[in-house]
């Protein structure tokens, strides 16, 4: 070799040349301009969706556009000059109908106790209940009673407003332009009701209301909703109801309601006041009893375990002494209940099955006559010692043969 003229250097097979990061440097060289693309359109989508507020799901709200919500309603009523004004907290409900108007109250989750209640409705003008419960129902509208759900079968519903007394309902009571509505919700009795059906006993409607029109129990909810308010009436009967005044609170109580004590209850508090006693009465009880289980006639003594002995020592044993005592009539006996008890697992008999059951089984299981088996399994009684062992042999063989079967 020349000098001033160095040999090449070879890479050795496993050795690290960095051509894998070269490679992947001119990859994101070729494509940095869509990656760069894409993830300035990630961050848009991502900013758009943080600054958008969460859309109303809520079923029968006023800003809800799904088809369980009620903003087409809200939204005719808007139009035809009612100003909606919707609600979500007993205090701004309250300081909303300080100029007064029509309050829709919707509480399907039962929010408000008996004294929020009571607020509501010592503010509401016109009140108009959605869908109440017995509480709201004793609270808010004495007068009114549930009659259980509307049925699901027949046609819809004409409105044939009728009074409880069976005279003519004032005109104040009765909504207007409404002819059929479709079926569905929850069925109320009042002093006036419209929209009715037959229940056997007395008569119930969808729609109840006051004789001069104050209080409204509209138990079909549905007709509000944006799926249902372009069937039959029930857009006439939504917008007659919710638009007689100019003003329109509609209030759905949230989780901000709920009330919440200012001292901290313990959780004795929560229970039942039969629970105390209960458990006072069984401490007792498990006192005596540890006091009857825990007498001893003197001090306690440690005593060995039981010597452990292996089953098969146990049973040669026996044998032996069965042998030596020249007990053959015991031995026989324990042979068969032994034989007659796997038998009757083998065969699914259960633990109650007498020894003719089992013989029957068996000759049902191998085709064998009767007869035969009830000799060996129940009949033959060994004279000798060599009559036993020939015997225990039988024994076995029929067990080899119905455990193959």
């Amino acid at each position: 070799m020349s000098a001033g003229v160095r040999p090449e250097a070879t890479e050795q097979p496993g050795t690290y040349s960095g051509s894998a990061w070269d490679a992947t440097r001119r990859r994101f060289r070729r494509w940095r301009f869509w990656i760069i693309v894409v993830l300035l359109l990630a961050a848009a989508v991502l900013i758009r969706l943080l600054a958008t507020p969460p859309s109303d799901r809520n079923d029968l709200s006023p800003e809800n556009p799904a088809p369980n919500g009620a903003k087409a309603v809200a939204e005719v009523l808007r139009q035809q000059g009612t100003d909606v004004v919707e609600t979500g907290t007993l205090d701004a409900t309250i300081a909303a109908l300080d100029d007064g108007g029509t309050l829709l109250f919707h509480d399907a989750n039962a929010y408000l106790d008996e004294d929020q209640l009571g607020e509501v409705a010592g503010a509401a003008g016109r009140l108009i209940l959605v869908e109440p419960d017995f509480r709201q129902l004793r609270a808010l509208a004495p007068g009114f009673s549930a009659a259980g759900v509307v049925p699901e079968d027949g046609g819809p519903l004409a409105a044939e407003c009728r009074s409880e007394d069976g005279g003519t309902p004032p005109a104040a009571a009765v909504p207007e332009g409404a002819g059929t509505i479709t079926r569905g919700g929850l069925a109320y009795r009042g002093p006036v009701m419209c929209f009715g059906f037959e229940t056997g006993d007395r008569p119930a409607a969808a729609y109840a209301a006051a004789a001069d029109g104050s209080t409204v129990v509209l138990g079909a909810g549905q007709v509000l909703s944006n799926d249902a308010t372009v069937r039959e009436g029930n857009a006439a009967l939504a917008l007659n109801t919710l638009g007689r005044d100019d003003r329109l609170v509609w209030y759905r109580p949230s989780l901000a309601d709920i009330s919440i004590s200012d001292e901290p209850q313990s959780p004795m508090e929560l229970l039942p006041a039969w629970v105390t006693p209960v458990l006072l009465w069984l401490l007792a009880v498990g006192v005596l009893a540890m006091i009857w289980k825990g007498r001893r006639l003197g001090p306690l003594v440690e005593e060995p375990l039981p010597v452990v002995v292996r089953s098969a020592e146990t049973a040669a044993g026996r044998a032996r002494l069965y042998q030596d005592s020249k007990s053959l009539d015991r031995a026989a006996a324990n042979l068969r209940a032994a034989t007659l008890t796997r038998l009757a697992a083998e065969l699914r008999l259960g633990t109650g099955a007498d020894a003719a059951a089992v013989v029957e089984a068996t000759a049902r299981h191998l085709g064998r006559p009767v007869p035969d088996l009830d000799g060996l399994l129940r009949i033959f009684v060994p004279r000798t010692e060599s009559q036993l062992v020939d015997w225990a042999q039988n024994l076995q063989q029929l067990e080899e043969e119905v455990t193959d079967r």
